[in-house]
Parts: C-alpha cells; sequence; structure tokens
C-alpha cells in the first residue's frame, strides 16, 4: 500500500525519476505486523559457540553495564520526609541515593532479546522486521556480522527462566517501551521514615517491583529499532547469573560474513540439541536473506572458482569486452546529458503541477473516515509496460520520468488506499507522454487488489508540451471528485451503482 509522498523540495534537482523507492518503506509502515513467538539473540561466534552452546546456558549481565543512558545511570528517585530526630540540612542525601541505587541497579541483572514480526508475504520485504534482520544489531552484537544470532522459542525461554528463580528477589520479563521524553523519577518516591523502619534495601526493592516497567523496561527512543525483550533479576549478588536454554533454542542464524573455520566447532556444539535449523543470511541488493545452511554438507564443500571470462547472458553487441564496455560508457554520458537537459525542461511544468495542486486543498478536505496527505514527488503510476528503460537496450527513447502524487488512506490504515498521480514522461528531442491516473487498493486476504478509477493519456510535442501539460492537470483535477465518489462506493461507504458514476 502507500503513504504519504514526500514533499518536493524548492530544489528541482530533486526530481530525478527516483521517487518510487519511497514505496517500499511506505508499504511496510501500513502492512499488518504479527508478533511470533519467537526471539532472538545476537552476539559473537566465541560468546556462542564457547560460552552459549558449550555451556548451555545464557548469561544475564549487570544491568548498570546497558548501552542507554537511560539505564547505565542511576534513576534517582523522590526522597520523601526526612529522618527522625535530624534536621533536613544534617545529613548527605547522595548516600541515600548510592545505596537506593545499588540495590534497584547494582543487584539487577539482564538478558536482552530481539522480538520478530512477520509481515504478509505480499508486501515487496515481508523479511523487513524479522528479529533475524537487524543491520545494526549485527554491527554492534554481532560481531560486525561474522557472529550468530541465536533463535529462542520465547514460551520455553521464560520457563527455563522461571525454573532458575531460586535466590532472586525480583525476576521480570516482558517487552521494553520506548519513549522520547521522561519525567525522570516522576511522582514516584521512597519514604525516608519506611527506610528507617524497614530498611534501605527493602524500600528500594519494593520501589523497583512497584516501579518495574519505569525501572527496568523503558528505553530512549533512539533504540526503537532494537525491538527488545528482555529478562531481569535482582538478588543480592553483583555476578553475573547463568540460566539454562536447552530446551528454549529453535535455530542458529550466522551472519554474513560468519567464519567457514568455525563451523566444525559450531557443529559440535549442537550435537546434543535436539530440532536446532542453522540458516545463515545473506546480503544482497541492501537487503537480508535467510537460507538454510546444512553444516553438515558446509564441512566438505569445496568452492570451485569461476573463471572471469565465462558469462552466462551472450550480448547482442557484437565485440571484445573492450569494445562493449567502451559503447556502454557512451550511451551512458549521452543519456546522461539528455536526462540533464530534460529535467531542467521538465522542472517548471513539475513545479506548476504541484504549486497548483497543492492550493486545491477542497479536492481532499472534508473526506470522511480518510487519512489525506500532501501531494509529493510519484511516479508509480506510469504503466509498467512504458516505463523508462536503461540507455541502449530496447525501448530507451524516454530520457527522463517525473510526477506529482498523493495518497489517502482509510482509517483504520491498510484497508483501502486511494492514490491520484499526474506524470510526464520525456524524449531525448522534447517530445513526449502525460500520464494521469487515479486508482485505488484493497487489502484482501489473496493479495492487493488494484483497481483504476481513472486514467488518462496525452502524447506531446516540445512546442506544445506546456499547454498539453495544463490541459491534462485541468482534466485530472475534474476526475478526482468522481474518482473519490467510486473510491467511497467500493469501500461501501455509499451504497450506490458505481456505474451511475462514470
Amino acid at each position: 500500500m502507500h503513504d504519504e509522498p514526500i514533499m518536493l523540495p524548492a530544489d528541482s534537482n530533486f526530481l530525478t525519476g527516483d521517487e518510487g523507492d519511497d514505496h517500499p518503506e511506505l508499504e511496510l509502515k501500513f502492512a499488518p505486523k504479527v508478533l511470533t513467538s519467537d526471539l532472538y539473540h545476537y552476539t559473537s561466534s566465541e560468546a556462542a559457540i564457547l560460552g552459549i552452546l558449550a555451556t548451555r546456558t545464557i548469561r544475564m549481565s549487570p544491568f548498570q553495564g546497558t548501552n542507554d543512558l537511560w539505564e547505565s545511570r542511576p534513576l534517582i528517585p523522590n526522597l520523601e520526609g526526612g529522618f527522625e530526630g535530624l534536621p533536613s540540612d544534617a545529613y548527605d542525601y547522595s548516600k541515600v541515593w548510592t545505596d537506593i541505587d545499588q540495590f534497584i541497579r547494582g543487584y539487577s541483572k539482564v538478558a536482552c532479546f530481539t522480538q520478530d514480526w512477520e509481515i504478509a508475504q505480499r508486501v515487496i520485504h515481508p523479511d523487513a522486521l524479522r528479529g533475524w534482520g537487524h543491520l545494526s544489531l549485527w554491527a554492534h552484537y554481532g560481531a560486525g556480522h561474522a557472529g550468530v544470532c541465536l533463535k529462542f522459542d520465547r514460551a520455553r525461554l521464560i520457563e527455563s527462566f522461571e525454573k532458575s528463580r531460586g535466590g532472586a528477589i525480583h525476576q521480570f520479563y516482558g517487552p521494553v517501551r520506548y519513549r522520547r521524553a521522561e519525567t525522570g523519577s516522576g511522582p514516584y518516591g521512597i519514604s525516608l521514615a519506611q527506610a528507617e523502619e524497614f530498611g534501605i534495601d527493602a524500600v528500594a526493592l519494593r520501589y523497583a517491583q512497584v516501579h518495574r516497567d519505569r525501572v527496568f523496561f523503558r528505553k530512549h527512543a533512539d533504540w526503537a529499532s532494537e525491538s527488545e525483550f528482555r529478562l531481569v533479576r535482582t538478588d543480592l549478588s553483583t555476578e553475573p547469573f547463568y540460566f539454562d536454554i536447552t530446551t528454549a533454542l529453535r535455530g542458529v542464524v550466522l551472519g554474513d560474513a560468519f567464519p567457514r573455520d568455525r563451523v566444525p566447532a559450531l557443529r559440535a556444539m549442537l550435537a546434543g540439541f535436539d530440532d536446532v535449523e542453522v540458516h545463515q543470511i545473506r546480503f544482497h541488493n541492501r537487503n537480508l536473506y535467510l537460507c538454510p545452511v546444512d553444516i553438515l554438507e558446509e564441512a566438505g564443500r569445496r568452492t570451485i572458482p569461476v573463471p572471469a571470462t565465462i558469462s552466462n547472458i551472450s550480448p547482442r553487441r557484437s565485440g571484445d569486452l573492450t569494445q562493449r564496455l567502451s559503447s556502454l560508457d557512451e550511451v551512458e554520458r549521452a543519456a546522461a546529458i539528455a536526462r540533464e537537459v530534460a529535467t531542467q525542461l521538465a522542472a517548471p511544468v513539475l513545479r506548476m503541477w504541484h504549486d497548483h495542486l497543492m492550493n486545491q486543498s477542497r479536492l481532499l478536505e472534508n473526506w470522511t473516515n480518510m487519512l489525506t496527505g500532501d501531494w509529493g514527488s510519484s511516479t508509480s503510476e506510469i504503466p509498467s509496460g512504458q516505463r523508462q528503460t536503461r540507455p541502449g537496450v530496447r525501448g530507451d527513447e524516454i530520457v527522463y520520468e517525473g510526477g506529482v502524487g498523493t495518497i489517502a488512506e482509510q482509517d483504520p490504515a491498510y484497508s483501502f488506499t486511494w492514490v491520484a498521480q499526474i506524470a510526464l514522461q520525456l524524449r531525448s528531442d522534447g517530445s513526449g507522454v502525460v500520464h494521469a491516473c487515479i486508482s485505488s487498493e484493497e487489502w484482501i486476504d489473496s493479495g492487493n487488489k488494484r483497481q483504476d478509477l481513472y486514467r488518462g493519456q496525452r502524447d506531446f510535442s516540445e512546442q506544445d508540451f506546456s499547454v498539453v501539460a495544463r490541459k491534462a492537470l485541468e482534466e485530472f483535477i475534474d476526475e478526482i471528485p468522481k474518482a473519490r465518489l467510486k473510491f467511497d462506493i467500493l469501500r461501501g461507504l455509499i451504497c450506490r451503482d458505481i456505474r451511475a458514476v462514470d
């Protein structure tokens, strides 16, 4: 589906024809997401093989060692009242806060995991939010993509954690909530009178229990991409704590740069685990893919180099590599010049379209249950068979594409989408085509159902470009109210035969 398009900046050089790159990101924003029962833990190959898998335990590290300053620094609660028989200025309250922090954070440990989200396979990048697919976590915790990501069953992991409760004052678990701003200690405080009565340790530990969400499960929004789920344990020790993960481990994901010479050690450590699948991340064209790996086969496999002169594609152009490369450079340079000229020619028209549509607020106002956006850069509605091709191949007459469009999303989002766009294509001789399209998209179980509500196309020469562009815009604006009505009928807002709108 779609979201609000990016606004056109004043600099016309922005209009490069790459506007369609926004679509995958916008689609993910509104795609339905389902939280799975899996959790993932990123670590180095050494820590995974020689630590977690070898001992069948996972380490809970000191809470004070977390990477967010919201957690690695004290959260100082308010101190209420005073000590009996002492004036308020006669005691060093910083020592009280130090003692409180020791019992709240100093004796607490945490194990961190990443949650796993499924997105419908019909979107362009359905694995974008999987627990194993976080590039920043691979870089920070997965040894620069050379480590591993361990897959755990959430319920079994929690069960093992709870079985290890012996000696704990508190054990908590749950997802982290991310906030851009917090009020610090807030209205919650610790009574100094209670501290004198019950002990500073007791009141501090009770404070941690009562306010555990704020203390242990809040992080700054800068860390939100981690989608963290954590286990927290508080006891009276500053040492790390380990608990068994034998029954919870379900998979091992190798990083894209995982060293092949560590496969034998990994294979040996996995021998005693049941039903553990091994996959490896593969990175291609800015996307991560999860590929099954048979580590028994991998151990004996040898890579056979392919001679550089062998190609799976026979070129239509004649000549040796040097000649064909020279031809490719030539057509690319010529295309770049033609594209620059066309960009300057198109910029005034695109700006006129954009400004005129932005001033037509009535076109999208007062639309029941619809979230509307501004007009921005877009070319996605140009028919796929007529899209610009790369220089030097058949159909390379088009040297530039640009357009202006907007999106309206039914509230709740990602059920019905209304897309309106007017776009142009230019050839090197200054002639071209104006495309105008208004369409609907409906999210259904079998996929994305798309329907044109209006489509127009006008050819133009270099001489009549401006005239055709204005006429196409006028017709486009006239069709918007009709397309709105058709869309409302499709989504059941109006019970009326759609043919009456034509």
